[in-house]
């Protein structure tokens, strides 16, 4: 039963005579006085007393959102968690205020938030690139929000109409803590059409949305909304709270003609463009390969700034600009990389995509905001493919955000298409890794470890070694030594060019393993040791017996294990895995294990093809225990006696 805090009745409403205005309906006084305490909510470190959003339009098109929040501190947790809250927003495109901010001691005293505790900073992510300051962090610090106190915040962004006079937005009612309410609400010009809207309840666990629709408003409201709990590899936060999608465009005809309106004219092809180009493409006569020598400039010449789509606005720096200054964002690498590829002759346009790969796409919604970064799009026997600029670290012509989303071709013209990005099939991402194995009678072994990457893994190989030092390197391969035996020592190692993109990622290594092999009697235990390179595998595990969420990977993908062991003079095979061979549509799970008398070697292979990388929770019990199965200790188990 929740306590009823009666020393907080008297100080709500000090709190909030005259300073609610933004709140409607709401019985803010009784939210305090009925908060509970820590022993109603013992795994929580706060809880959402209280959300309330509203966009409010005008018949301008500008927009005023407002955002109240009503937060009880539970633990030191949640102080940490939200007694210093930021919000990025565009100085050019809108006008982010603080309108109220209080801390409700537990004691009884109100502390206001004071001036030099709202800043407005550059983020962190924006450091040393000054063609984005417009977009800014505002920070705000709550004063002495500790356990029992109660923080109320209250927000107002005033936008600028936008150029089409359309206005969209996309608003997620949850949070890491238990949310009591929370609504939103579009109130648009009366008469004007009514905007498109969606919303969905997310995955958090059991909550209804529920909507509501007069003349002139639309609402939206959802009660006792879960903590979003920390799990190991689940979907984005995103995908999970409840969510309201809603946009005044009636086609996508609108969306895409406002966006070909704002990057088209920032598309240069002559002077410094052209002659970048010539000297990039001279002596190339295919298209591919003009296409591939621009991509790989503009993709590791120019510096990234990962900044979301939409935050900075829709309108790149002119090409001529990104060029010279050596940074950008999504919007400012696809508008020099197009212009490159125009300039040699090659047809491209942007394609907007979201992020996550199988993102979420409302296509009765239509608005930009469902994406959050750009791809290159050439045409290509009817229908596209496509070219990341961001992907800087991985073989040319790999793809990895946005996979298996719809994408929003835009042309010069204004018009749009809808087209899908075709999703990974797991050999895109694959990792094939060879080990020899060779034992003497003592049991110590000289081992050879060869891998060869593709997407995903090449990219994670990149990361690792392209800008690593040699001492740094000589201790990634030091340490991978010792994951093959304790006490293993690296003898020697050797890798592809890692800066050339156009060759996939090989990596060979050498370890000498004293003691690999245990010597017991007329007996000798082998237990075959892991890949020691931790790029070369996912590194993502059924770890939990039960989830709350989905287990997701990165990416549809297939690992190939070989083994070849080779067996010590005067022993022979005494026990040997059984196979294993498990297929479900999800993934498919293969082991051998083969003894060849005439080489006198043991051929051990593993096989994992993990072709739906999100894997439900429905599914997920059976595919934890087909793991477990082909993971097994005894797999990887070898029994020999002398002859």
């Amino acid at each position: 039963m929740k306590r009823i805090l009666v020393s907080l009745a008297v100080l709500a409403l000090v709190a909030t005579a005259g300073l609610a205005e933004q709140w409607l309906d709401t019985d803010v006084e009784g939210l305090i006085e009925n908060a509970p305490d820590k022993e109603d909510y013992p795994d929580d470190a706060a809880v959402f007393l209280k959300m309330q959003e509203m966009a409010e339009v005008a018949e301008d098109g500008s927009v005023v959102t407002t955002r109240n929040k009503l937060i009880k501190v539970l633990t030191l947790r949640g102080r940490e968690r939200y007694s210093n809250q930021s919000f990025l927003y565009n100085t050019e495109l809108s006008a982010l205020s603080l309108v109220k901010g209080v801390t409700v001691r537990k004691t009884g005293r109100l502390v206001e938030v004071e001036g030099d505790a709202v800043n407005d900073v550059t983020p962190a992510f924006l450091k040393d690139a000054s063609m984005y300051a417009n977009v800014l962090e505002k920070v705000i610090s709550f004063p002495v929000a500790g356990p029992g106190s109660t923080m109320e915040l209250q927000l107002r962004e005033n936008h600028e109409p936008a150029v089409d006079g359309s206005y969209s937005g996309i608003e997620h009612m949850g949070a890491m803590d238990p949310v009591f309410a929370a609504s939103f609400t579009i109130r648009y010009p009366e008469g004007a059409q009514a905007p498109s809207s969606v919303g969905y309840t997310g995955d958090l666990g059991p909550t209804t949305i529920m909507e509501v629709a007069e003349p002139g408003e639309i609402s939206y409201s959802v009660y006792n909304v879960p903590a979003l709990v920390a799990e190991e590899h689940m979907p984005p936060a995103t995908e999970l709270y409840p969510t309201v999608i809603y946009s005044s465009c009636t086609s996508w005809d609108q969306p895409a003609a406002f966006f070909a309106g704002e990057f088209f004219p920032h598309v240069e092809t002559g002077g410094e463009i052209a002659s970048r180009v010539a000297g990039l493409t001279l002596g190339l006569s295919s298209s591919e390969h003009k296409a591939r020598a621009l991509f790989l400039d503009v993709a590791t010449e120019v510096r990234n700034v990962h900044m979301p789509l939409g935050l900075g606005g829709y309108t790149p720096n002119d090409a001529g600009q990104v060029l010279e200054n050596k940074y950008a964002d999504t919007r400012d690498k696809a508008v020099l990389l197009i212009s490159m590829l125009r300039a040699a002759g090659i047809d491209a346009y942007p394609a907007l995509v979201g992020g996550m790969p199988d993102a979420r796409f409302t296509e009765s919604v239509p608005t930009l905001k469902q994406f959050t970064r750009i791809l290159v799009a050439l045409p290509d026997d009817g229908s596209y493919r496509f070219l990341d600029p961001f992907l800087d670290d991985v073989s040319y012509g790999f793809v990895r955000w946005g996979r298996g989303n719809t994408a929003l071709v835009v042309r010069d013209d204004g018009s749009g298409e809808l087209v899908q990005v075709p999703g990974f099939r797991a050999a895109e991402n694959h990792t094939r890794q060879d080990m020899l194995v060779t034992i003497d009678g003592d049991g110590n072994a000289e081992v050879r470890t060869s891998c060869e990457l593709k997407g995903y893994f090449d990219r994670k190989a990149r990361r690792d070694l392209k800008d690593a030092t040699p001492s740094e390197k000589q201790k990634l391969f030091d340490t991978a030594a010792n994951l093959v035996s304790t006490g293993a020592t690296n003898t020697g190692y050797s890798h592809s060019d890692v800066t050339d993109l156009t060759e996939p990622v090989r990596v060979v290594q050498d370890v000498r393993a004293k003691e690999l092999a245990v010597p017991q009697g007329d007996m000798m235990i082998v237990h075959l040791p892991p890949f020691p390179h931790s790029f070369a595998s996912m590194g993502i595990y059924p770890a939990l017996a039960e989830r709350r969420y989905a287990f997701e990977f990165p990416c549809e993908f297939r690992s190939d294990l070989e083994i070849d062991v080779s067996l010590p003079d005067g022993y022979e095979v005494a026990w040997l895995p059984e196979d294993v061979m498990l297929i479900t549509p999800v993934a498919v799970f293969q082991l051998t294990c083969e003894s060849h008398k005439d080489s006198h070697t043991v051929v051990w292979k593993r096989s994992i093809v993990i072709n739906e990388r999100s894997i439900s929770r429905e599914n997920y019990g059976v595919f934890k225990e087909n793991y477990d199965t082909l993971v097994s200790p005894k797999n990887r188990l070898i029994l020999l006696r002398k002859v």
